[in-house]
């Protein structure tokens, strides 16, 4: 969900929109970890498929599989694999 950024908290506080909060004037605004990694950036995902598509329906196949779980389903499974045709 996040929460307010603290310049905006800061402009709430100073404009008198929430009260009981004292804010000291020579402290520094923090950065939240959470939100320098949100805001991180990757390269752009390729609009141009560069390899060869499947000749049909079934001819190649990705899977992967993720466990063990730490919490098991009723069967007592652990697993999980997944296949993209």
């Amino acid at each position: 969900m996040g929460h307010i950024a603290p310049e905006a908290a800061k402009r709430m506080v100073t404009g008198g929109s929430v009260l009981g909060i004292k804010l000291d004037p020579s402290s520094a605004i923090q950065s939240c970890d959470s939100c320098e990694y949100a805001k991180a950036t990757r390269k752009p995902i390729a609009k141009v498929k560069e390899t060869p598509r499947a000749p049909a329906f079934g001819k190649i196949i990705h899977s992967d599989v993720w466990g063990p779980s730490p919490v098991q389903t009723p069967g007592k499974r652990e697993y999980y694999i997944t296949f993209v045709d």
